[in-house]
């Protein structure tokens, strides 16, 4: 059954946008990449914030993604960048990726929050605004 992954980062300092957005960058190609991949979108939000979704075959392809480089590095890298860093998993039907408000609105459910050394105080509650979303 396909996997769906919504994440969302804070960046603690907008001087470090530039060293995160390499790390994403790399990220979301090796996703693209990756066997298994079905989606990947990623959005810059107000307030330094970045949202991810990927959409997965299964969970062994998507654990697969998450425990080879450089995402596996990548993840060491959050603490450094972020002060909010929750991201949530679930299993649908269709491989489709969801819209973001969908996957905001999972995140807040039942989203887990890494574990940041300097996290703000919406990063346990998830307390966090909805992602605007560009008109086309």
């Amino acid at each position: 059954m396909p996997v769906i992954v919504f994440t969302r980062l804070r960046l603690k300092d907008p001087a470090l946008t530039d060293e995160f957005f390499a790390d994403a960058v790399a990220a979301i190609e090796q996703a693209q990449k990756s066997e298994g991949n079905l989606g990947t979108d990623a959005l810059a939000d107000a307030n330094n914030a970045w949202w991810t979704v990927t959409a997965w075959q299964d969970m062994r392809r998507m654990r697969s993604y998450v425990r080879t480089e450089p995402h596996r590095s990548i993840m060491s890298h959050l603490d450094r960048f972020c002060d909010e860093a929750t991201f949530v998993d679930w299993e649908q039907d269709s491989g489709d990726l969801p819209d973001w408000q969908t996957g905001w609105r999972r995140l807040v459910d039942g989203g887990t929050a890494s574990m940041l050394t300097q996290p703000s105080p919406a990063h346990q509650t998830r307390d966090f605004p909805a992602p605007v979303v560009p008109v086309p």
